[in-house]
């Protein structure tokens, strides 16, 4: 089977082209090959199409005659590029996979566990991630209404390999170098919320089946861990992988925490503010046997220990560490919570 990824190496992707492989496709990956430094080396096997996507005209010249059994985009974050996929892929793909996310769904306890059919937000939701998957769904989900464009959307769970899961951060080292330095880590809230952080490995298992799966068209899937544990909890894991002694972890009030921009406060709003529970019956029927594997214990020791591999790996940003320098400098010098 042929399967092109757009994106490809990836923290959620590059496990699902292992898995494609492994499988006996034949893989292909369409990026910008940018930021392969701070990623997994792209798989030998793997033919490799180097250019930006939201340059139609350009990578339609570059594909020319190709057609794919599925299309996966990983990299569309809003209705213009799912447009646009769209137009590309129109009578190239028998099948196309839409990575959305869960963060659609509207946070409301009547929703628990959270079902594919749950609400979701309205488009004009604040947060601009959250705005542009709905979006892009609503733009997929009308070609398949009207013209029979194959998609399968699929919403993975919080998935990690190559970054940090932490309460406070931006997918780089930045908030897990403050708690190597002595620093301790940023909890908005009182960290009881339930949570189910996917090891990409493990979403990888369940995602390949959905390819050339005829029966996945038009239908929608979510991907999460069963297996549950407190935010105190992954932090304390975390703080353990990361080597940093006694955990330490500093709790700062919801209120406190919805006004602070750094920490990204329609997420916290809108998701972690919630317990992260989700019915996965959907996506076991489409993978039968399929079930999350991997501990968050065992699989944030990988990923520190992978991060540790090279020094590119893990990356610092300035301004984001100017702006957590910040919120230490308003809570921690008042109160220094310790578990």
């Amino acid at each position: 089977m042929k399967t092109l990824l757009i994106g490809g190496n990836g923290n959620i992707s590059w496990h699902c082209v292992q898995k494609a492989l492994e499988a006996g496709h034949e893989v292909w990956e369409l990026n910008r090959a940018l930021t392969r430094k701070t990623r997994r080396g792209v798989q030998p096997e793997v033919r490799q199409i180097i250019g930006d996507v939201r340059k139609n005209d350009e990578i339609d010249a570059m594909l020319g005659d190709e057609t794919f059994d599925a299309v996966c985009d990983f990299i569309c974050y809003n209705g213009e590029q799912a447009a646009q996929d769209i137009r590309l892929f129109r009578e190239r793909a028998k099948q196309f996979i839409y990575i959305s996310s869960e963060a659609v769904y509207m946070r409301k306890s009547s929703s628990l566990p959270f079902p594919e059919t749950a609400e979701q937000y309205p488009s004009a939701v604040p947060d601009p991630y959250i705005a542009g998957k709905i979006q892009a769904e609503r733009i997929f989900g009308s070609a398949y209404e009207k013209e029979g464009f194959p998609v399968t959307i699929v919403r993975p769970g919080y998935t990690y390999d190559t970054i940090v899961p932490s309460p406070v951060g931006q997918n780089c080292f930045t908030a897990p170098q403050k708690y190597i330095s002595g620093y301790p880590l940023l909890m908005p809230g009182d960290g009881t919320n339930l949570w189910s952080p996917l090891h990409s490995r493990d979403f990888a298992e369940a995602f390949v089946p959905l390819l050339g799966n005829t029966g996945a068209i038009g239908e929608d899937y979510h991907i999460t861990h069963d297996t549950l544990i407190t935010w105190n909890e992954l932090a304390e894991q975390l703080l353990a992988a990361l080597g940093t002694g006694k955990p330490r972890i500093l709790h700062i009030p919801y209120g406190d925490a919805l006004r602070i921009n750094a920490f990204h406060s329609e997420i916290i709003k809108r998701q972690r503010m919630w317990h992260y529970i989700f019915d996965n019956s959907k996506i076991k029927k489409a993978a039968p046997g399929w079930a999350a594997k991997t501990s968050f214990r065992d699989g944030i020791a990988e990923t520190v220990a992978w991060l540790y591999g090279d020094d590119a790996r893990r990356r610092i940003n300035q301004k984001y560490d100017a702006a957590l320098e910040e919120i230490y400098g308003k809570f921690w010098t008042d109160r220094r919570e310790t578990r």
